[in-house]
């Protein structure tokens, strides 16, 4: 029986890591040259980094125009992941590298611990399943291809979920909760999960109490000092509470999300909606099943329970973190693949190990109808994301492009304007071209602000740059110009030069 034990768990170990490697691999053949991609998020993080490295703050390489200093302190974003960064920039690693890196390294960690889990908890098939599907998720894949946060994050959820199946120690999930909210706001929740799991489990009240208090410690600590951080770099500013409006909108893009995810290859319409949620309702169904203590196979549910729970608990508390901060505080956010991507990373690990639960007992009919929708899903969703991967590396992503790194006015700036100070429409354009700090330009065009403005610039050596393909639209630059005399230093198909 010891023999019988070891073999299962050797085997289980080599899938995870199989599995972990497949996922690392991938992520190092789709960030290849002229990758990984690069977006505005992605400046902040690698400014911030080699910042870290270099001056020992977390600074980003752009201000206000206002400002006098051209870098500002990080706070749009949390700390975690450039600190992470500045571990291989300082062992010598060029930033983008030591990006691709910890991205294929947290791949790796996500992918092995969740087929793990499940295996663990429902066999080597529902592992495997597992796995396949993660790699098959184009939400998933497509958070790689690009330097942002999110890989990191959802290997710290996978380490949270797992601890707190299999670990008896609530101080250690609380930690990896913890960390996650320091690398993504949205995962802030985690550590509210942490705290609830360590006190829903089994025992008197002094003890539940005190499992919780050990879970709340970590993002006590961690998450309150980012947060006090946070207020102390907004220099006074707060964010309005109330309810804010363009629901419609922002509820379509969440169909549009459901859909994408459920329903692989489908038009993006009523039908194909209507079809995710019959979906989204099926799956339910599975999970509610799995968890049933009516069935053929107790001990499968009985091992299966707990990773549903915490899988669900987890999904829970960030989906309605993400939804309350969109309705009651930031009305910008997202309802995309990018910003679900964790719900959908745990909800496709609670699928595989309900599958595995319930299979044997189901009938022979129903199985083939079980499996015939998983492969038929599968092959949609594998098909979507080679082709969404395909396309996000023809010619590169975002300012990791062709036309970003063939620039006739990145080259403008790198050689005449070499010297000059920079105010833009488009910081990170200025950073991923020139790999210089630059400041942006007044959003408004009342004579108070575009006075100021005028004495900003007067003295200085300063060139104005305006993108044709800015990702944060401002006032309108030729506008700007006429009214402060400005005249056109220099002009090419990406946009144009101004100076006094």
């Amino acid at each position: 029986m010891a023999l019988n034990s070891t073999l299962v768990r050797v085997r289980r170990s080599v899938l995870a890591v199989l599995f972990g490697a497949a996922a690392c691999f991938g992520v190092v053949a789709i960030t290849e040259p002229p990758g990984p991609g690069l977006d505005p998020d992605s400046m902040s993080y690698l400014g911030a980094a080699e910042s870290l490295v270099r001056h020992g703050s977390l600074r980003v390489p752009m201000a206000s125009w206002s400002d006098a200093d051209s870098t500002s302190a990080l706070h749009h974003f949390p700390p975690g992941y450039p600190i992470v960064l500045a571990i291989p920039i300082v062992l010598g690693a060029d930033p983008q590298q030591a990006a691709r890196g910890v991205e294929a390294a947290s791949a790796f960690a996500t992918v092995a611990l969740a087929v793990w889990i499940v295996a663990a908890v429902a066999g080597l098939g529902a592992g495997a399943l597992a796995g396949v599907t993660l790699l098959a998720t184009p939400a998933l894949a497509l958070d790689h291809v690009r330097v942002l946060s999110e890989p990191l994050c959802f290997a710290l959820l996978a380490a949270t979920l797992a601890l707190m199946v299999l670990s008896k120690r609530p101080f250690l999930y609380g930690i990896t909760a913890a960390a996650a909210g320091l690398v993504r706001y949205a995962a802030v929740p985690a550590g509210g999960a942490a705290v609830l799991w360590a006190f829903g489990r089994h025992g008197s009240m002094r003890d539940r109490l005190g499992r919780a208090a050990l879970a709340a410690l970590p993002s006590v600590l961690l998450s309150g000092a980012l947060m006090l951080r946070s207020l102390l770099m907004e220099s006074g500013a707060t964010h309005s509470i109330a309810l804010h409006g363009g629901l419609g909108p922002a509820l379509r893009e969440l169909g549009l999300t459901l859909v994408a995810w459920l329903v692989p290859l489908a038009p993006a319409r009523l039908p194909a909606a209507l079809l995710a949620i019959v979906i989204a309702g099926a799956v339910v169904a599975v999970l509610l099943n799995a968890a049933s203590k009516r069935t053929e196979r107790p001990e499968a549910a009985s091992a299966s329970r707990p990773l549903l729970a915490a899988a669900a608990l987890l999904a829970a508390c960030y989906t309605a973190f993400v939804l309350v901060s969109r309705l009651f505080v930031y009305d910008s956010i997202p309802l995309d693949d990018r910003m679900l991507s964790p719900a959908i990373l745990l909800a496709i690990i609670a699928v595989a190990a309900a599958l595995g639960a319930r299979w044997r007992t189901w009938s022979r009919p129903l199985r083939l109808a079980a499996a015939t929708a998983v492969a038929l899903w599968l092959a949609a969703s594998a098909w979507a994301t080679v082709r969404a991967v395909a396309e996000a590396r023809d010619g590169g992503w975002g300012y990791a492009s062709d036309e970003w790194r063939d620039s006739k006015l990145g080259e403008w700036l790198r050689t005449e304007g070499r010297r000059a100070e920079i105010f833009s429409n488009d910081p990170a354009g200025v950073y991923f071209l020139t790999h210089r700090p630059s400041r942006d330009l007044p959003a408004v065009l009342d004579p108070e602000s575009l006075g100021d403005f005028a004495g900003t610039l007067a003295g200085r050596r300063a060139v104005v740059v305006g993108f044709a393909n800015e990702y944060e639209p401002t006032a309108s630059l030729d506008s700007i110009a006429r009214r402060l005399g400005l005249r056109v230093a220099a002009e090419f198909p990406e946009g144009r030069v101004w100076r006094k």
